[in-house]
């Protein structure tokens, strides 16, 4: 307390100090004076008997205890001074720091919003997903539905297992239909995430028995935008393809990761119909106190061999996997997180390595200040403590501003990424206080490691040099340092540069990709069919969609129109097994098959995709007619080698279509994406085998947007409660499924570009400051007789030999980290020599580019000024 005292009292302390000191030398004095002496000679004599009261000051201060706040304060004042003095250097330090913190605050805050939180549920590290594994070694394959309800009465790993379904609900009623995300869940769904609803109740398990009836869960957000958030919604009924009870509102940011929904309805499972359902769910379980991960993972082994004897030909080869909900949400974002925060580490130490550099230069100007210090007794670590306030002061005024460029940058950001964007918990990132945390430590650790080179080199042993030389004066070791630090940034460029260069190669050969189609004045409707499910529900959804059909062909701004269940590049694809009929039927689990698009007739015609050989479907494809399809060129050649497919016949697996003739070929499409290879596909006719899917395709004869207003009347005149899912230009669809590609690119562009031109400074300063030591030098020699073309190679050497080995340094450190971008690039090599090769130069040309301007300099010095001065 008395401390504490002495710190809020000090003006206080000084006062009645200074009033005691001058109390004692009066004393004196009056003696002197009682004594007979003259006044002022008794004043002089009481002084000098006194001694030095400064010094008497400063060692009473020292006895309180709070001078080393004192000198801190004292060189927080004198740092801000200087700052404020050289605008210039503090202008670039700044900019340099602002930059590195920002960038590194930036995308620490993604890392940590999106890899190091847990999930938003109760203990999610006990949560888990449980998929399929298939023979082809696809480990995230969908459940089948025989298959979860055994794994949900057989395991002895979870307290509780889910299955998922996502499904469009299509909503109408007094308002216009629309369909929003859906999810179709078993009871335990909510119970397992351990989230409790807002208002209402979520499921229980009478609501899930077959036959019960339709209960909804409402997500905080559709209860918002479609019910104006009344309280009075629970109990109320409303049409979500049947009519529903809500029974709950869920709490505001509630989500299960990478599966977004408005609607939460229960799936109540049919057993009978279980055993010869498809492969349609994800599970999510919730493992048991003291079970682990891989015990949960023998557990479900022996279950998969259990079910895979009881039903060979449903699960032969299938097996399960079991992975943490966290690594599922995570996926491979994880990779392209780091490698980024890595780049963005490396940019930062660019930045730490300039402004080190250029604390040394102005360390260097002003060594006699360092030395006249050192001659009056100051002491090294008093010196060290005054060059570590400083740089700390520039560090934390830099690591304020990085900050408020992160806080203010992330946001707007996340705010322009187009919806949908492909990363997880994007809506969970935010600038807090963790980040503002990792800001301050990152600021001090900056400030500890560019402060502390340039005080650690004051040598007292240089201070007789120091003084008789002025203010030109430096060390071999200096110089080394310096160069060492330019050598290091130019190196760390050259990696940054090269993973950009990497990145930028693999986006133009993503760009020049050919989708298979032609996507221009192309726009889609995507729907999920409300027609009645009797026994006539297949003649209902071809029905509905040819009327459709023929509807809007009849438009004047339409070309062409046709339909695909699942349009391609939108996430989902459909998959079958078939085989050709003139061979012996393949054993249970071997893989045989591939993807099934369901298709109207024109498809082709209308997405612009060359037929191959053969025919496109025609009115005559319908129910009751002979069954037909159409592969493309990868299935033909997979299962046709060297033979003509059309006119033969494949045994599918699809609804109650049981064998199919080839009628033609179709050129390969990329209905995964555009950096995924075409897979077989088999095409089968919506009017013989209709889907309750439909995208309803649409090209043009002008602006697509003026197509659709006009488009969505004539649907909702065949099915006025048919509500529309999205509505995308195929062209949306290409730049969506590049959005991710091109933000990695873009950032790591950013950072090389930041780095190329922080490497470029460095450059510039040390030769510049080299030239500024030099000059006496450079004058003599000119006045020897040295043409300016000498002095400019002998200045513009010492650049290229600086860059020479940064770059040789930097290309070595790229073979061997850039392996890490493997998994991020498109047809690419991590070591693609002409990338390597064109960064080598442009590194090159910009060093030598920030160089000329101090060696030019440097030929015009006139030796008569250097001389005189000298």
């Amino acid at each position: 307390m008395s401390f504490l005292h002495s710190l809020f009292k000090r003006s206080q302390e000084d006062r009645e100090l200074d009033e005691e000191l001058r109390f004692h030398v009066a004393a004196e004095a009056q003696m002197r004076i009682d004594r007979g002496e003259r006044p002022d000679s008794a004043w002089r004599a009481a002084r000098r008997d006194f001694g030095n009261a400064t010094l008497t000051r400063e060692v009473t201060r020292n006895m309180w205890g709070w001078m080393v706040l004192e000198r801190a304060a004292q060189d927080v004042r004198f740092g801000a001074r200087l700052l404020r003095k050289n605008l210039a250097f503090t202008g670039v330090a700044l900019a340099a720091l602002v930059l590195g913190i920002g960038a590194t605050t930036a995308i620490f805050s993604v890392v940590n919003s999106v890899l190091l939180k847990p999930l938003t549920f109760l203990d999610p590290g006990r949560l888990v997903m449980v998929w399929e594994s298939a023979p082809s070694g696809k480990t995230d394959n969908l459940v089948q539905t025989q298959n979860f309800l055994d794994w949900r009465q057989r395991n002895r790993s979870f307290a509780a297992i889910a299955a998922m379904e996502a499904l469009p609900a299509n909503l109408s009623g007094d308002n216009d239909p629309v369909q929003v995300p859906g999810l179709r869940v078993s009871a335990d769904f909510f119970r397992i995430l351990g989230v409790p609803a807002l208002l209402g109740r979520t499921m229980r398990q009478d609501d899930d028995v077959y036959g019960a009836s339709c209960v909804v869960v409402l997500s905080h957000g559709i209860w918002q935008r479609r019910f104006g958030s009344q309280p009075d919604v629970i109990g109320r009924r409303i049409r979500a393809g049947e009519t529903c009870e809500v029974i709950g509102v869920m709490p505001p940011g509630f989500e299960f990761p990478t599966l977004r929904a408005d609607i939460y309805v229960p799936i109540r499972i049919n057993p009978a119909d279980a055993p010869l359902d498809g492969r349609n769910y994800r599970t999510v379980a919730r493992l048991r106190n003291n079970v682990s991960l891989g015990d949960a993972r023998a557990d479900m082994r022996a279950i998969a061999l259990g079910t895979a004897r009881e039903r060979p030909a449903m699960n032969t080869g299938m097996g399960t996997t079991v992975i943490s909900l966290m690594e599922q949400t995570v996926g491979d974002t994880r990779a392209i997180l780091l490698v980024l925060l890595g780049a963005v580490g490396f940019l930062l130490l660019i930045a730490c390595a300039n402004v080190a550099n250029l604390l040394l230069m102005r360390a260097s100007s002003r060594r006699r200040e360092m030395n006249v210090r050192v001659a009056l007794g100051a002491g090294r670590w008093r010196l060290l403590h005054q060059l570590t306030v400083e740089s700390l002061l520039l560090a934390a005024v830099g690591g304020l501003l990085g900050f408020a460029l992160a806080y203010w940058g992330v946001p707007a950001i996340i705010r322009m990424l187009p919806a949908g964007f492909p990363l997880p918990r994007m809506q969970e990132i935010a600038v807090d206080r963790a980040v503002l945390a990792f800001t301050v430590l990152i600021s001090l650790g900056c400030g500890v490691f560019f402060g502390l080179l340039p005080a650690l080199q004051v040598d007292r042993a240089r201070v007789s040099a120091g003084l008789h030389h002025g203010g030109r004066t430096g060390t071999a070791g200096n110089r080394l340092l310096r160069s060492s630090l330019v050598v290091t940034e130019i190196a760390v460029a050259v990696l940054l540069v090269i993973g950009a260069g990497l990145m930028l190669r693999s986006f133009i050969l993503l760009n020049e990709t050919n989708p298979g189609f032609r996507p221009e004045r192309l726009i889609a409707f995507r729907m999920l069919l409300m027609t009645p499910l009797d026994e006539h529900w297949m003649e209902h959804r071809a029905a509905v969609v040819q009327q459709i059909l023929e509807r809007v062909r009849a438009l004047p701004m339409v070309a062409a129109a046709s339909s695909i269940h699942l349009i391609p590049l939108g996430g989902v694809q459909s998959g079958s097994s078939y085989y050709r009929t003139d061979r012996p039927a393949p054993p249970p689990g071997s893989n045989t098959g591939g993807d099934v698009s369901v298709i109207s007739d024109g498809y082709f015609r209308t997405m612009g995709i060359p037929l191959v050989a053969g025919r496109e479907f025609e009115g005559r494809d319908r129910m009751g007619a002979p069954d037909v399809a159409i592969v493309n060129q990868t299935e033909a050649e997979e299962i046709y080698p060297g033979e003509n497919p059309l006119g033969k016949h494949l045994k599918v697996s699809w609804n109650r279509i049981p064998e199919v003739e080839i009628v033609g070929v179709a050129a390969d499409v990329r209905h995964h994406g555009l950096e995924k290879t075409p897979l077989p596909c088999l095409f089968l006719p919506q009017a013989q085998a209709p889907s309750g899917f439909a995208s309803v395709v649409v090209r043009t004869s002008g602006d697509p947007a003026a197509a659709i207003a006009a488009v969505k009347e004539q649907m909702r005149a065949v099915a006025p409660n048919q509500g529309i899912q999205d509505i995308n230009t195929m062209e949306q669809l290409i730049s969506g499924s590049m959005a991710r590609p091109k933000l990695q690119m873009t950032l790591m562009s950013i950072f090389g570009a930041i780095a190329l031109a922080l490497a470029c400074l460095g450059v510039y300063a040390v030769v510049s400051y080299s030239v500024e030591q030099r000059t006496r030098e450079m004058g003599i020699r000119v006045a020897l007789g040295a043409a300016p073309t000498s002095i400019l190679r002998l200045v513009l050497g010492e650049g290229v030999s600086l860059a020479s080995a940064g770059i040789a340094a930097g290309l070595l450190a790229a073979l061997a980290l850039t392996r890490y971008l493997a998994t991020l690039l498109y047809t690419v090599r991590p070591t693609d020599p002409l990338v390597y090769g064109a960064v080598s130069a442009l590194l090159g040309a910009a060093a030598v580019a920030g160089c000329y301007f101090p060696a030019h300099r440097a030929t015009r010095v006139d030796p008569a000024v250097v001389l005189r001065e000298e």
